[in-house]
């Protein structure tokens, strides 16, 4: 997913202030000849661009300010998002990083503000203007080979038993805890149990059967939405899942998720995290949860740990908990191998 500065708190305020899906803008755009040219010092040059935010901006279009950070801000055109920001975020399919000179907070940026949408440039107001003109396009880079069934599995284990120590109270970070370390579940972890064992038992299922797999909508509409914030925990699960099937090449399944999501109705999570999910189902994810499974292939838990620390406040381990878990049942199909352990309490199958 792409990462944003923020907090839980602000991330509540942004899913409630945000229009509901589909609301239209009623004001019209601005004609070239009414809108005015920026002060200089509002001229802030775009450095690099995600491909689905290059092609955001290749449409003309009206848009207006839905949320604003410390380093970063969302624009909205009806369904579309992206996010304007300092190269500290991290590049993103979603994600337009500015010229680090600028400080965004010095903008008078605020929320419902009008923005106006072209290849050439993003107008805000009359004196702000992200020029396009020096952009270049990021993509990530090419997936590590994998390592063997049984290596995964090894890595696997050893992410689990760090996340287990350090993961927060927060979202899914309870999952990673054997019932020995702690006291009580989180009313959240709770909810999360049912659902995660669905997608666990339909992932080894599907596994197994070497066919293009169908899957109910039910174990995919447990975890959609599930939890407070702008990027659901459910939604960082799947993000985390969808990111590791990707870099395992198991197009199958990867294509079967995309199909349940395109059938769960766009209301059951918040309409940026849709957005995010939806460029995620397509093979689009940010660079940090990008680096983090990188790392994990590559064999270096401790980098894909200090990765996942810096992916918002507790999405990194909700998204975590999707690669873990998808991770161990990947590794176990392809390694025919009967070891095994639990990633958390990881919920008896029902």
């Amino acid at each position: 997913m792409m990462s944003l500065d923020i907090g839980t708190h602000e991330a509540v305020r942004l899913a409630q202030a945000l229009p509901a899906r589909g609301e239209r803008l009623e004001r019209a755009a601005p004609s070239a000849s009414q809108r005015k040219t920026p002060d200089p010092d509002g001229i802030i040059p775009i450095l690099r661009s995600g491909i689905l935010a290059r092609e955001f901006c290749q449409r003309d279009a009206r848009a207006e300010v839905a949320a604003v950070f410390d380093r970063s801000f969302c624009l909205r055109a009806g369904d579309r998002f992206i996010c304007v920001g300092a190269p500290v975020i991290g590049n993103g399919p979603l994600t337009l990083i500015a010229d680090s000179s600028c400080r965004l907070t010095n903008l008078g940026l605020y929320p419902g503000r009008s923005a106006f949408i072209s290849d050439q440039c993003i107008a805000i107001g009359d004196s702000i203007a992200f020029t396009l003109d020096r952009c270049e396009p990021w993509r990530p880079p090419p997936w590590p080979a994998p390592p063997s069934p049984a290596r995964l599995t090894d890595i696997c284990a050893a992410l689990v038993s760090a996340a287990a120590v350090e993961a927060p109270g927060t979202g899914f970070g309870e999952i990673f805890r054997l019932p020995a370390r702690t006291t009580h579940w989180t009313a959240l972890t709770s909810l999360a149990h049912g659902p995660i064992a669905r997608f666990e038992s339909w992932l080894s299922d599907a596994l197994i059967t070497d066919r293009a797999p169908a899957i109910a909508a039910a174990p995919i509409q447990g975890l959609i939405g599930l939890g407070p914030g702008l990027t659901p925990s459910g939604d960082d699960f799947l993000m985390g899942a969808l990111a590791v099937l990707d870099a395992l090449a198991e197009r199958k399944i990867h294509a079967a998720l995309a199909r349940a999501f395109a059938d769960i109705s766009p209301t059951s999570t918040s309409p940026l995290s849709h957005c995010f999910l939806s460029a995620a189902t397509a093979g689009h994810i940010g660079e940090h949860l990008h680096g983090a499974v990188a790392w994990i292939m590559s064999g270096n838990r401790d980098a894909a740990i200090a990765t996942v620390r810096n992916i918002g406040h507790s999405s990194g381990w909700d998204m975590l908990a999707g690669i873990a878990t998808t991770l161990r049942i990947v590794a176990a199909k392809r390694g025919r191998t009967d070891r095994q352990f639990i990633l958390g309490v990881c919920v008896p199958k029902t």
